[in-house]
């Protein structure tokens, strides 16, 4: 989110264009959109961008970012975004936070180890204060999470970048009863694996 000037005067933009234009379609919709109207009495309009792959939506609204701001959110780039303590400092608000951070940036992997499936489940981001976070409160919550950076190609040179990673069959359990994601790509992923050893 940030402000921009057009024609001199100040108008705020709130961007949700992370998406995956097929996977998380359905979360946008069932999910994100109903949310939107129900806190703000917004009614979003979703939109696929083909040329990105991505699925999302754009608000111009002052007061929604002024509202953004007031709970401790920066404008601008998100190189230093994190969690504002206040969704910290309660059980129910940290495991929401961490839900809907990992239905909208989170992926499930499941890959082929010595002939089963081995799951990992990762938030990728350009935040290293919010990295940090994650890993620290998953790591309170049970779950066993490390980070690492990479480097990655965008506009302008190689950008860093801070992968939060959990691993195994016990975690992926644990994480689906404790941070219970609703993203359906999410469960799909989870039934596809409990199945898998039947």
């Amino acid at each position: 989110m940030s402000y921009y000037n057009n024609q001199g005067v100040k108008k705020g933009i709130y961007q949700l264009l992370r998406g995956h234009i097929e996977d998380d379609k359905q979360h946008y919709i069932e999910g994100v959109k109903p949310i939107f109207k129900k806190l703000y009495g917004i009614d979003i309009s979703l939109r696929e961008m083909s040329s990105t792959r991505v699925f999302g939506f754009q608000i111009w609204s002052n007061e929604l970012v002024k509202l953004k701001e007031k709970l401790g959110l920066p404008t601008g780039p998100k190189t230093s975004i994190e969690i504002p303590k206040i969704f910290l400092k309660n059980g129910v608000l940290r495991a929401a936070v961490l839900r809907g951070i990992f239905d909208t940036d989170g992926c499930v992997y499941l890959e082929k180890k010595n002939g089963k499936l081995y799951p990992r489940l990762e938030i990728k981001t350009i935040s290293f204060p919010l990295a940090s976070q994650l890993k620290e409160n998953f790591n309170e919550l049970g779950l066993r999470a490390t980070m690492y950076k990479e480097k990655f190609v965008k506009k302008g040179g190689q950008k860093d970048s801070y992968a939060v990673v959990i691993r195994g069959v016990e975690m992926f359990d644990l994480f689906m009863k404790v941070v219970k994601p609703q993203n359906p790509k999410h469960s799909i992923k989870h039934l596809k694996f409990t199945q898998s050893f039947k």
